[in-house]
């Protein structure tokens, strides 16, 4: 039901392909910008006052460059994607102003689309009828998965145990990165714990496409900071699949670029809970059953910055990844008796959804400096990661895999 609403477009990410172009055509009356004036609060006289604006350099009243910047949001949540549309991002620059009742032309082209993360790159701009640029920008849409929310797929209990099955534990499974990673070892024969800390409906989604495949996976929630929550995990997962073979340690936490001047300790052990705290958590919990089938595999997930020169307003997250990477080497010249390889990934920059609020030039910048002349895919750690997995990796143990396209070259 729309009540009488327009109705938008229901673009599922699969219909949409690199170079398609949207537009819209509108003019905004003394109407439109009184009520948006009314709605921000914005009542420049460059905007409401007929008399003033007339003096001015413009010589008629301007509409307001926000205003104007929402026929972008008309695109977006109308036509590209439509209905299952998420704005992430918008960058604007405006080139020249627009008057009351002048006409333009607002326009939307496909340039970038992410697999991995379901999201599109736009270039918007808007022009004048006699095609003169007015407003330039690029906007960052995530198309939203569309299946209902209340849709299930197997429980745990309805999986037929197998004591001769691979297993695998991959944390921060419910999207991003160590999604990818759980769908690839289950395309490479493992079943997957599939763990996730708030988002069930995602981690189920990456189940469903796990079993859609013909795959083995559950959902399993645990918050890895916990020593008790990670019992319970490991608890659930031996009952449910088996003796963990694998772990993937590849939770993370959320971060923000700050200064060192303006970082308090807490940050820094927030970091250090899910990178160390965590990490020996869970290590600590699958070594028993490592042990008693004769071996396993940890791989940890760390990252370009523990190689050269760390980017700036990082500090507490570099100092995180470094200690993973010093409590990794340790774990794998101590656990090497029992069969027990420890090895790291160690991507460069990745779009996913803990980096997509990074401005495009950022991953373009990034593209442009790397030797194989774009950024790692979540796909390419996935793989790195399958690859320490497997028994073509036996002789490796406290190895660091950087997946940089060239940037690190040790």
């Amino acid at each position: 039901m729309n009540d009488g609403f327009p109705a938008a477009a229901e673009l599922k990410f699969d219909d949409i392909s690199l170079g398609q172009t949207y537009e819209i055509t509108r003019s905004f009356s003394v109407q439109d910008v009184l009520a948006f004036a009314a709605l921000s609060g914005d009542y420049s006289p460059l905007h409401v006052d007929r008399e003033f604006a007339a003096g001015t350099e413009f010589g008629a009243q301007v509409v307001h460059g926000v205003l104007l910047a929402s026929l972008f949001s008309q695109l977006v949540g109308m036509r590209v994607p439509g209905k299952h549309a998420l704005y992430l991002g918008q960058d604007l620059t405006f080139r020249r102003p627009v008057m009351i009742d002048e006409t333009v032309r607002a326009v939307a082209k496909v340039v970038g689309k992410s697999d991995a993360t379901r999201t599109l790159v736009l270039n918007t701009e808007i022009r004048s009828i006699d095609d003169k640029v007015i407003v330039i920008g690029t906007a960052k849409v995530k198309v939203r998965d569309d299946s209902p929310v209340g849709q299930r797929v197997s429980l745990a209990a309805s999986i037929p145990f197998d004591s001769g099955r691979r297993v695998a534990i991959v944390t921060g499974a419910s999207r991003g990165m160590g999604a990818q990673i759980a769908k690839t070892l289950a395309l490479r024969g493992f079943a997957v714990a599939v763990n996730y800390f708030r988002n069930e409906e995602r981690a189920l989604s990456v189940v469903r496409e796990i079993e859609l495949g013909g795959g083995v996976a559950f959902a399993v929630q645990a918050d890895v900071r916990d020593v008790e929550s990670v019992s319970a995990l490991i608890t659930q997962v031996v009952k449910t699949l088996g003796a963990p073979r694998v772990l993937v340690n590849a939770a993370v936490g959320e971060f923000v670029n700050r200064p060192i001047n303006d970082l308090r300790w807490t940050d820094f052990e927030a970091h250090m809970a899910y990178q160390v705290k965590a990490v020996l958590q869970l290590c600590q919990g699958v070594y028993p059953h490592m042990k008693s089938m004769g071996g396993g595999a940890i791989i940890n997930i760390l990252s370009q910055v523990t190689a050269g020169v760390p980017a700036t307003g990082m500090a507490d997250y570099v100092c995180a990844k470094n200690a993973l990477m010093g409590l990794s080497k340790a774990m794998a010249a101590e656990w090497a008796e029992d069969m027990i390889r420890v090895n790291m990934v160690s991507p460069g920059l990745t779009r996913t959804e803990l980096t997509e609020h990074y401005q495009e030039r950022v991953f373009k910048m990034e593209a442009a400096r790397t030797p194989l002349k774009r950024i790692a895919t979540p796909a390419d750690v996935a793989s790195a990661v399958a690859y320490f997995a497997g028994e073509d990796a036996a002789f490796l143990t406290g190895v660091n895999l950087s997946v940089t396209g060239g940037q690190v070259m040790l």
